[in-house]
């Protein structure tokens, strides 16, 4: 029986086409990557994924480009003394554009410390969030060019927060 299930597996895994495969490695690559940066609160290596034509306009109107990003991903960090875990799965990749453009699903667990509103007090903050990204190849490597929050969760000290 176990023979027959290391030969379906077998079978499946070579049923990915090469670009699909290709691609999926690729892109998990960049991730683990982008863990690797925030989990080292590394702004060098962070920003090395961020496109420089970076541009979300947000939804009161604002514009958040690369330099607004790097700053507020600085202040983010100052409140975060430890990352406990940081981990992305990718649940589905759906290949686009000849191979030059990816939809990627993907469920994110993020379990910090954070220093808590007075300054001193650190807290255990542990959110979940479901996304769905855009993904580009540009300049020989993958690059997350948008993201759209599909719902998670938020709990402080072990308890539901919002």
């Amino acid at each position: 029986m176990a023979i027959l299930l290391s030969l379906a597996a077998a079978a499946s895994l070579s049923a990915v086409p090469p670009l699909q495969a290709a691609v999926e490695e690729a892109i998990r690559d960049e991730i683990e990557f982008g863990i690797d940066a925030t989990i080292d609160q590394d702004i060098g290596r962070y920003m090395e994924t961020v496109p420089a034509d970076y541009r979300i306009v947000e939804e009161d109107g604002t514009i958040t480009d690369r330099d607004t990003l790097r700053a507020r991903q600085l202040q983010a960090w100052a409140i975060i003394p430890r990352t406990n875990s940081l981990a992305i799965e990718v649940t589905r990749v759906e290949v686009g554009c000849e191979g030059a453009c990816a939809t990627v699903w993907t469920d994110q667990r993020w379990d910090r410390q954070m220093i808590g509103r007075d300054g001193s007090s650190e807290h255990n903050v542990v959110t979940t969030q479901r996304h769905v990204e855009g993904w580009e190849a540009r300049d020989a490597r993958w690059i997350q060019v948008s993201i759209d929050e599909l719902g998670g969760t938020v709990t402080v000290d072990g308890q539901p927060y919002g």
